[in-house]
């Protein structure tokens, strides 16, 4: 059986790790956490819309 693996950016990744390390080390889900987290999905989807960006405008030129 062969593994899929999604690519996930940076912050997703980043995202995912903190609460996996926060959960594993039973770290309470205080303001902190919660702030660094957000931060985190504002950056994601400032990422997504410029990579969105890039290939429309990838898109346009190949046409």
């Amino acid at each position: 059986m062969q593994k899929v693996m999604h690519k996930l950016s940076l912050p997703s990744a980043l995202r995912l790790s903190l609460k996996q390390h926060a959960m594993s080390a039973d770290i309470p889900d205080d303001d902190e956490l919660n702030k660094l987290v957000h931060k985190l999905d504002d950056l994601n989807v400032k990422i997504e819309a410029i990579k969105a960006k890039a290939l429309a405008n990838r898109a346009k030129r190949d046409y």
